[in-house]
C-alpha cells in the first residue's frame, strides 16, 4: 500500500479530487512503452549449461512482454476511465459525505438497504474482445500493474483525510455464469487488496444478490474503487436459463447504481451476447469497444520476433533469417501465445536430441506434433474464412508441458551426480553463479572443481565460488604477466621488417 503522495493537475476538472491527484502522472505513450517493456534475463554463457538447466531457462520465454499499439491504447483508455470516474466521486465533498453515512445507516439496521445509493456515473468503461492467446488479459494486467493498487490517505490540503483508496479491482466471470459467484470474487478480491474479512462475512450468511449489490456499492463508496477489471465474459455463454442476461443486467447495475467504470475482456465468443444485450442497454459506449486482432505480419512483428529471438539457449547460435520469420507467422498465424510456445518447442527438441539447433522446417514440425486441436481454428485463419472463424470463435490453451516430457527421455547430456536427497551439488551451484560473474562455462567447471578440492569435505557454495574466483584472477594476472613477458621474445617480433624497424638489425655490416 502507497502512501498518496498528490500532484498538481493541468486539467481543470481534476483539480482539488485528492483521488485523482493522487494518482501517476497521464504517460506519454513512448513512456508507457519503456515502462511495459520486460525482457526475460538471457546470459549467453547460460548456452553451455547442461541440458537440465537450459530447459529451466527456456522458461522465461513465457514471461517475455513486448508492447505493442494495442498496449499503449488500453493505458491511455484505462487512464480516462479512472479519472472521469473519479469526476463525480470527490471526498471532500458533502455529497460523499452523504452517500456514505446512508450506508453505514443501512448496514446497521436503522435503514433499509435500498437507502444505499452510488454516485452518478461519468464514464461506462469499455469491452475488449479477441480470440484466446492474442494477449488480452496479459496486457492488462501490466498495464494495471503500472498504477498502485491500495493508496492509503492521512490528510489532504492541511484537513483530515483518513481514506484507503483501491484504484482498481480485477475479477474473473465465474465459469457457470454465476451472479453471486462473481459478487463473492469481488468480496474476496478486496480482502487480498488490503487484508479485510469481507469474504467470510457476507458469504456465510444467506444475501440475496440484490442485498450483496447493495453491499458491493457500499464498499465501492467506502474504497472509492477506481475501475473494476471483469475478464473471461466467454463464460456468460455457459449461463443457463437467461443467466446471461441477468449477469449483463446486473453490470448495467454496477455502472448506474455503484458509478465505477467497468471493462470487460472476453474472447470472440462473447462478442455476440455483449453486443447484442449489453451494448442497447448500458449508457453510451463508454471509451469504445476495442476488437484485439491477431498480429499481422507487418513491422509489429517483426519487431516482436526480433526481440524474442534474442532469447536462445540452443549451444550453435541461430540467426533469424526471413524463411525463419515467415514459417513462424504461417504456423501461429499471428497469435503471441502460440508463437512463443513454437519458439520454446523448437528449442526443447534442438536440445533434447543433441544437435542443439533448430532451421524453419522445425517450426512446421512441432506445429504438426502439438497444435492439432487448434489446427482447424489456424486454418480457417490462414484461408480468410470468416464463417469458420465465428464458428469456433476460440481457440484451446496450448501446453508446453507434456512436450517437454516426451523429449527430456532423449537428453544427450549425461546427468552429473547430484548431491544427497536430489539437490544440485556445491559444484554445480558455483558454477552457476561463475558464470553470472562473466566467467566462461569451461574455465568455471574447471576451476570450481579445484576449489572445491581446495576446500575438504562440506564446503559452502559461497567459500568455493570465493575460491574459485580467486583463482580466475590470478590466472588473468598470469597471462597478462606472460604476454608482457612475450614482448621481448623475437620470436614475437613479426618478422625481419618488424624487427629492422626496431633498431634489432644494422644492415651497414653486411
Amino acid at each position: 500500500m502507497e502512501q498518496a503522495c498528490y500532484l498538481e493537475q493541468v486539467i481543470p476538472e481534476y483539480q482539488g479530487n485528492p483521488m485523482i491527484e493522487a494518482l501517476p502522472e497521464i504517460w506519454a505513450g513512448d513512456t508507457v512503452e519503456e515502462m511495459l517493456s520486460e525482457e526475460a534475463p538471457h546470459n549467453d554463457g547460460e548456452r553451455m549449461l547442461d541440458s537440465r538447466y537450459r530447459m529451466h531457462c527456456i522458461q522465461r520465454l513465457f514471461h517475455y512482454f513486448q508492447p505493442l499499439e494495442q498496449h499503449i491504447d488500453i493505458e491511455q483508455r484505462i487512464s480516462r476511465c479512472i479519472r472521469q470516474g473519479y469526476l463525480n466521486r470527490n471526498p471532500c465533498t458533502k455529497q460523499y459525505a452523504r452517500i456514505l453515512a446512508d450506508g453505514y445507516e443501512a448496514l446497521s439496521g436503522r435503514s433499509g438497504y435500498s437507502s444505499i445509493r452510488g454516485f452518478r456515473p461519468n464514464a461506462s468503461g469499455f469491452t475488449i474482445i479477441g480470440m484466446s492467446g492474442v494477449g488480452k488479459s496479459t496486457a492488462v494486467e501490466k498495464i494495471l500493474s503500472l498504477y498502485p493498487q491500495c493508496i492509503c490517505h492521512d490528510s489532504y490540503q492541511g484537513q483530515p483525510l483518513v481514506l484507503t483508496q483501491i484504484v482498481w479491482l480485477k475479477l474473473d466471470c465465474p465459469h457457470d455464469g454465476s451472479i453471486k459467484g462473481l459478487c463473492f470474487q469481488f468480496f474476496e478480491a478486496i480482502d487480498r487488496a488490503i487484508g479485510t474479512d469481507y469474504f467470510p462475512k457476507y458469504t456465510k450468511s444467506r444475501y440475496t444478490v440484490d442485498v450483496l449489490l447493495v453491499l458491493m456499492t457500499q464498499l465501492v463508496n467506502l474504497y472509492q474503487i477506481g475501475i473494476l477489471v471483469i475478464d473471461e465474459m466467454q463464460h456468460l455463454s455457459l449461463a443457463k436459463g437467461g443467466g446471461s442476461e441477468k449477469m449483463l443486467n446486473f453490470f448495467v447495475t454496477l455502472v448506474n447504481t455503484i458509478g465505477i467504470p467497468v471493462v470487460m475482456i472476453g474472447t470472440t465468443k462473447a462478442m455476440s451476447i455483449l453486443q447484442s444485450e449489453f451494448r442497447q442497454a448500458r449508457r453510451g459506449s463508454g471509451q469504445g469497444d476495442l476488437l484485439w486482432d491477431r498480429m499481422h505480419n507487418d513491422l509489429s512483428w517483426e519487431i516482436f520476433v526480433a526481440s524474442m529471438w534474442k532469447h536462445q539457449w540452443t549451444r550453435n547460435k541461430i540467426p533469424l533469417t526471413e524463411e525463419m520469420e515467415k514459417t513462424l507467422y504461417e504456423e501461429s498465424q499471428g497469435i503471441i501465445d502460440i508463437a512463443v510456445k513454437l519458439y520454446a518447442m523448437v528449442q526443447i527438441k534442438a536440445i533434447t536430441v543433441g544437435n542443439d539447433s533448430f532451421s524453419a522446417k522445425d517450426f512446421h514440425v512441432a506445429a504438426t506434433e502439438k497444435l492439432g486441436l487448434v489446427k482447424p481454428m489456424l486454418d480457417a485463419l490462414r484461408t480468410g474464412d470468416k464463417k469458420k472463424i465465428r464458428l469456433y470463435g476460440d481457440i484451446s490453451p496450448v501446453s508446453i508441458e507434456d512436450y517437454l516430457s516426451s523429449y527430456m527421455s532423449m537428453a544427450k547430456d549425461p546427468i552429473p551426480e547430484k548431491a544427497p536427497g536430489g539437490k544440485i551439488s556445491v559444484a554445480e551451484q558455483a558454477v552457476l553463479k561463475l558464470l553470472e560473474l562473466g566467467v566462461e562455462p569451461g574455465t568455471a567447471k574447471r576451476l570450481s572443481g579445484r576449489a572445491l578440492a581446495a576446500k575438504g569435505k562440506n564446503p559452502h557454495v559461497a567459500d568455493v565460488v570465493r575460491e574459485a574466483y580467486y583463482l580466475y584472477i590470478i590466472e588473468g594476472k598470469e597471462m597478462e604477466a606472460a604476454e608482457a613477458a612475450d614482448g621481448d621474445d623475437l620470436r614475437k617480433q613479426g618478422g625481419y621488417d618488424a624487427m629492422k624497424q626496431k633498431g634489432m638489425i644494422d644492415e651497414t655490416e653486411w
